[in-house]
């Protein structure tokens, strides 16, 4: 497994993430970074470590009994851009060979969105969405009920189908606000691929327009 295949689950990559950010860590600091129980994380950190991203080794004893295992990053893994494009750019052309329709991507992005999040309940959802658009690589910002996205990489990501992208992040959209609780859903989108910008309106009606791509 490479590193890129290594990171590709949302779990694993919130564990990397968090290691960048800290100089080692607990199995139970993981498990709550990754907003999963302990004994589902041990796997990942097994298939992290068989893929040279991540070292143990024992920490300082605390009271009887063997000390717990503190992780790191190896020295060499970095969380580079330029392997996250080439991840996205990967995920585009698989779906786009797949010839997938709006709604069916849509669906996909919801319930990455709603895996992001981890276990629904009661959040914040004009916190929670940009903060998880952000880590799929778009510049997010909440005013009022419209999610404005900026410097998109969908015509980056997929040059010749960007509407796929666009079509994804919506989705991931409404599957946040569905873990979110609330009621709220994206009403009405628009995409502007050319201009890296877009923008959705969250409300409680019904959706009033899909996936308005601008063109030219």
């Amino acid at each position: 497994m490479t590193v890129i295949e290594a990171i590709a689950d949302p779990a694993r990559l919130a564990i990397v993430r968090h290691l960048g950010e800290h100089d080692g860590a607990s199995l139970s600091d993981l498990a709550s970074a990754a907003g999963l129980h302990p004994n589902t994380v041990r796997p990942h950190l097994a298939a992290l470590q068989d893929a040279d991203v991540l070292t143990s080794e024992p920490g300082e004893p605390d009271g009887p009994g063997r000390p717990a295992l503190v992780y790191r990053l190896r020295p060499d893994v970095t969380l580079a851009a330029t392997d996250f494009r080439m991840l996205a750019e990967l995920l585009a052309a698989a779906v786009a060979h797949g010839d997938l329709q709006p709604e069916q991507l849509h669906s996909i992005g919801a319930e990455w969105g709603r895996f992001m999040l981890g276990r629904p309940g009661p959040r914040d959802a004009r916190r929670e969405v940009p903060a998880a658009l952000e880590r799929l690589g778009f510049d997010a910002r909440v005013k009022g009920d419209v999610v404005e996205l900026r410097s998109c990489p969908c015509p980056v990501v997929s040059p010749q189908r960007p509407g796929l992208m666009c079509a994804l992040s919506t989705g991931v959209i409404d599957g946040v606000l569905a873990a979110s609780g609330g009621g709220l859903r994206v009403v009405s989108d628009r995409h502007d691929p050319a201009a890296r910008r877009c923008q959705a309106t969250m409300g409680t009606g019904r959706r009033r327009r899909r996936w308005l791509i601008k063109r030219g």
